[in-house]
């Protein structure tokens, strides 16, 4: 009986209990799935916006004016972005949905299955057109049923800046509040926990957005010298699917085969656009991570496999997304809530 209350009064326990603490109100939000998105999103732009908001705040500004004139500043460059680009981004759009007329896919698929047929004599046409078919319509419809989900969904992020304000308005008071209610003897070992867990968020996900934006550069430079129609989107595509582990370069090919195929009525560009997506991928792994990261995702790649699997299990695409830095924070605390029992003298067993 004595072994068992030595036990719970061990530090081992209290770091199974603190990390409980960090991972249980995760989960917990999961379920709640658009506010979950909600909120992650005004958190990775809280954790974007906020050292320009401090810059700003230690040079002499008001937070609040601070956080405002950041949202000024943003919004501006937003706009301009949006007249500059919207047009170019809404001719290319616009051709693409015309790209994908139906009397236009069915002459393609017939000439593409009569070709592959003729490449390979035990296939026939009729049974690769059927399948072609039917990979096209699968692939359409899920398209279409995620968009009209984001769609459906996007009046609601229209709160994200409200979130995302209050966040970094009040950041500092909301971690006082915290650190004011717990006891005195963890006050230290706390403080730090925060200040790690931020430390590596912050950086997670400033170095995240920095590899999308080169990554969809590498892509959209290598569509246009290809010679494939709406080199911008198609890239703009792959930067925002290379998010997902593994499997994201794949999905953000399907666009830029199906492209090419409309455009040149055949797979003669699916080697180079097999190609291109191993070439920058290669980059993003050997040239991009290691710059933009450095040392920050210690990870095992055994591990990073098994984490991303659970994320995908417990929420899908979103929790592959969020695996990693899910993981990240709850190894932090753990380990961190370790070493403070310890050195702080919280406790001795």
């Amino acid at each position: 009986m004595s072994e068992k209350i030595s036990f719970f009064r061990s530090r081992q326990w209290k770091v199974f209990l603190v990390s409980l603490a960090i991972a249980v109100p995760i989960f917990a939000l999961s379920s709640f799935h658009d506010l979950f998105v909600l909120l992650v999103i005004s958190f990775v732009l809280t954790m974007i916006l906020k050292p320009l908001v401090d810059y700003l705040e230690n040079i002499g500004f008001a937070r609040w004016i601070a956080v405002i004139t950041i949202f000024i500043v943003l919004g501006s460059v937003t706009v301009v972005g949006i007249m500059l680009l919207f047009p170019i981004l809404f001719h290319q759009i616009e051709n693409i949905s015309s790209a994908f007329d139906k009397d236009r896919m069915t002459a393609m698929l017939n000439d593409l299955s009569s070709t592959i047929s003729q490449q390979v004599p035990f296939l026939k046409s009729d049974s690769v057109r059927e399948q072609l078919n039917n990979g096209l319509i699968s692939f359409g419809n899920s398209a279409s049923a995620a968009l009209s989900g984001f769609i459906g969904t996007a009046t609601s992020f229209l709160i994200v800046p409200f979130i995302t304000f209050f966040l970094l308005n009040d950041y500092y008071n909301m971690q006082k509040a915290f650190i004011r209610n717990m006891p005195n003897k963890y006050f230290e070992m706390t403080l730090n926990i925060m200040y790690k867990i931020e430390d590596q968020l912050s950086k997670y996900i400033r170095g995240t957005v920095i590899e999308s934006a080169i990554v969809a550069v590498l892509y959209a430079i290598a569509y246009f010298y290809l010679g494939i129609n709406y080199a911008t989107v198609l890239g703009l595509v792959g930067g925002i699917t290379n998010i997902i582990p593994f499997a994201g370069p794949f999905i953000g090919a399907i666009p830029v085969v199906l492209i090419s195929l409309i455009q040149f009525g055949n797979l003669s560009m699916l080697l180079p656009i097999v190609i291109v997506t191993i070439v920058v991928q290669q980059i993003d792994q050997m040239f991009v991570q290691p710059t933009v990261f450095s040392k920050i995702m210690n990870i095992h790649p055994l591990t990073m496999f098994l984490v991303i699997l659970i994320g995908n299990e417990v929420l899908g695409v979103m929790g592959m997304i969020l695996a990693v830095p899910f993981y990240t924070v709850i190894v932090v605390t753990a380990k961190e809530t370790n070493w403070g029992l310890k050195n702080y003298k919280i406790t001795h067993t």
